[in-house]
């Protein structure tokens, strides 16, 4: 009977203390947000590099930041007259999209999120400013373990050939071998030479010898896009091929995009146009990159968007202490896939910034007020409204 006592009384205690560290350390189900973007760039496309790092991941979202709740009152009959919750002189009444809310932000957590932001904006424009720098410029980010290359050498690339051919061995030197990824290239004008016949390791003699083959390569000739891709996306060992040209093909474009969609195995197809200006051109390779899931990229010419994002990251200060001037510099616009992302992405922060550090000033000028500030949201910019202080709190 004895035994029978102690038997029970250890497993209460075993319960106890299960029920103890239960208490001290609760599971959660939720996942753990990203607190921070690593200092090493990574080869990840935009669209995949801002999920993993954008403003809605890093918590920074300034909507999402925004927790409210509705405005609630109830009609008195006895005194006539609609009279609200005990929370409603608390909290500053707003209208959004038309209804009445309370916001539940304090001054200093908006300070806190402005820091945070600060931080992550510097940090998009040093992965912004890596985009366009070395081969990056030219090829855009190399995602894939085995690809093709195809290189456009025909007459009308005769004005840009020696400068990519530099660009192409320094990604063979900077991205191909470092990052081991086996490579292929082919080259195509009136007719096609290839590299090897399929994809190779980027061992040191294999990338001496593609280099020697790069600087052979002479433009002149038609434009025989068509064979280029049949060759390349008969190599079963590739993952992918990369397009660049700077036009459309001989053929009718239309032809191109037939062929690849009637390939039994498809695979994708990342275009890059070089100094292209021809609106069809460009529109072909969205299309044909678009129709096999790859990425469309522009090689970005001059120096215009290195100047800008000089200017942004040499100040070394806060947004909140930028001049007028600094707050309202523009990012220039790109058509290709990764760039254009990640400049929507910095600017949508950019604008979060303002609004952020506007809203915190209305929370300043009426707090305690019974007046309602009406914040009307409409895409992508602030819409005036007949009280000169109301503005947008979200802005995108």
């Amino acid at each position: 009977m004895a035994h029978k006592v102690d038997k029970a009384r250890s497993k209460s205690a075993n319960s106890t203390k299960k029920e103890a560290t239960s208490d001290k350390r609760p599971k959660s189900s939720k996942k753990k947000r990203t607190k921070y973007i690593p200092e090493e760039e990574e080869l990840l496309s935009s669209k995949e590099w801002l999920k993993r790092y954008g403003l809605k991941p890093l918590g920074l979202h300034l909507e999402n930041l925004m927790s409210s709740h509705k405005h609630s009152s109830q009609f008195i009959r006895v005194t006539g007259h609609r009279v609200g919750a005990k929370y409603c002189d608390v909290f500053p009444k707003v209208k959004i999209r038309g209804e009445k809310m309370h916001m539940e932000l304090h001054h200093h957590e908006l300070v806190q999120y402005e820091e945070n932001l600060d931080h992550v904006i510097s940090r998009y424009l040093r992965r912004w400013r890596w985009l366009l720098l070395g081969p990056h410029r030219v090829f855009g980010t190399i995602l894939e373990e085995s690809i093709v290359i195809c290189i456009d050498t025909s007459g009308s690339m005769i004005t840009v050939i020696n400068e990519l051919k530099r660009e192409l061995c320094a990604l063979l030197w900077t991205v191909i071998k470092p990052n081991k990824i086996k490579f292929n290239i082919v080259q195509f004008a009136s007719q096609i030479t290839k590299f090897r016949d399929n994809t190779v390791e980027p061992d040191y003699d294999t990338c001496l010898a593609a280099a020697e083959f790069i600087g052979s390569m002479m433009a002149g000739g038609n434009t025989c896009t068509l064979e280029a891709l049949t060759e390349a996306l008969g190599d079963t060992s590739a993952s992918a091929t990369y397009l660049v040209t700077d036009g459309k093909p001989d053929t009718s474009c239309r032809a191109v995009l037939k062929h690849v969609a009637s390939l039994e195995k498809q695979q994708k197809i990342h275009t890059i146009s070089l100094n292209t200006s021809d609106e069809e051109a460009i529109s072909f390779l969205k299309t044909l990159s678009k129709q096999t899931k790859g990425r469309y990229h522009a090689c970005v010419a001059g120096f215009e968007g290195n100047i800008i994002t000089h200017q942004l990251l040499s100040n070394n200060l806060p947004a909140s202490l930028q001049s007028e001037e600094e707050k309202t510099l523009t990012i220039p616009p790109y058509s290709g896939d990764d760039l254009r992302l990640l400049s929507k992405a910095i600017t949508k922060a950019r604008k979060f910034m303002v609004n952020s550090q506007k809203y915190r000033d209305l929370i300043a000028d009426h707090s305690g007020d019974t007046e309602m500030l009406d914040l009307q949201i409409s895409g992508s910019e602030m819409i005036p409204t007949a009280n000169p202080d109301e503005v947008s709190a979200f802005g995108v």
